[in-house]
């Protein structure tokens, strides 16, 4: 292991993990990381202070060396804690520790010297041919919700867009003579979104009923019966369709898992992909099966769509 002199502080202050950790996370704020990523690097931080307090270990970051933030991850196994969620743990404090030294708090990271744990992330439930059918089968009507659900559901299924993208959508975020929406995703990063004719045909036979709408004046593209629609909306309303399609189970992230498995399947590139749905690590990919499925969702959505 390294030696713990080698963390001496560059500084003068020996400051708590806790002060450091607020300071840490404004950082991240200012960085435009989001409030989940936020809370996720938080916990870790604060699960690692409890544990060095249960233990008599010193809690300031000049005295933090590899041998304690080892065993912290090695305590997060024994508790049970599935291997995805160390990993996660184990990125949050590498990152806290870079930032440490970024602000001359340590001259070098205690996380240096310990390797990444091996997490497989669970491979995701994506829907099949029929599945997609039967959920656009169960957006059939001309009533308005059934209009606003069916183009929901089929941008959600053509662009990836994860269920807070597509709730924050407002009418200028649609170009659709290119048949494209504009999103900013995590850290406000801009990208475009491209959706194909079936998906811009039910845009356009919702936008025409939204125009007739009590709500018609909002800016948000999505309407409810109180105004605009909420991300706990959008949500709602995939999870009343899915269940009148007899999916029950059937939530937003898991049309974006139908996304990114037909975008593959059809032997769409990765480095493409993760520009399309906003990732940065490659790792995420690894979640979704190479080669191409028995049944193939993408092929059949492209034979179905004009008719459905």
């Amino acid at each position: 292991m390294t030696n713990p002199a080698a963390n001496t502080s560059v500084g003068a202050s020996d400051s708590d993990l806790l002060h450091l950790r607020r300071s840490f996370i404004r950082h991240l704020a200012a960085d435009g990381r989001t409030p989940a990523t936020r809370r996720a690097y938080s916990a870790a931080i604060v699960q690692l202070e409890a544990f060095l307090l249960d233990r008599g270990l010193p809690t300031t970051v000049t005295e933090l060396t590899p041998d304690h933030l080892e065993a912290f991850i090695v305590s997060l196994y024994e508790r049970g804690m599935r291997p995805t969620t160390v990993l996660a743990r184990h990125h949050a404090l590498s990152r806290f520790c870079g930032w440490l030294v970024d602000e001359n708090e340590l001259a070098t990271s205690p996380m240096a010297s310990i390797r990444a744990p091996a997490a497989r992330l669970p491979e995701p439930q994506v829907l099949t041919g029929a599945e997609i059918a039967a959920v656009l089968a169960a957006c059939d009507g001309d009533a308005f919700e059934d209009l606003r659900d069916a183009a929901i559901v089929r941008l959600l299924l053509d662009t990836g867009l994860r269920r807070k993208e597509l709730a924050a959508l407002r009418l200028d975020d649609l170009d659709l003579d290119l048949s494209t929406a504009y999103v900013a995703g995590h850290g406000r990063i801009p990208r475009a979104a491209p959706f194909d004719r079936a998906a811009s045909k039910a845009v356009e036979r919702y936008l025409t009923a939204r125009a007739l709408y009590r709500w018609a004046h909002l800016p948000q593209l999505w309407l409810g019966r109180r105004g605009g629609l909420t991300d706990r909306g959008v949500d709602l309303a995939v999870r009343h369709r899915g269940r009148l399609a007899g999916l029950p189970a059937l939530h937003a992230q898991r049309l974006r898992h139908t996304y990114v498995q037909r975008y593959l399947d059809d032997g769409g590139s990765g480095r493409d992909l993760m520009r399309l749905v906003g990732w940065k690590s490659r790792q995420l990919l690894g979640r979704y099966r190479a080669e191409p499925r028995a049944e193939r969702p993408r092929a059949e959505w492209l034979r179905l769509g004009d008719r459905l």
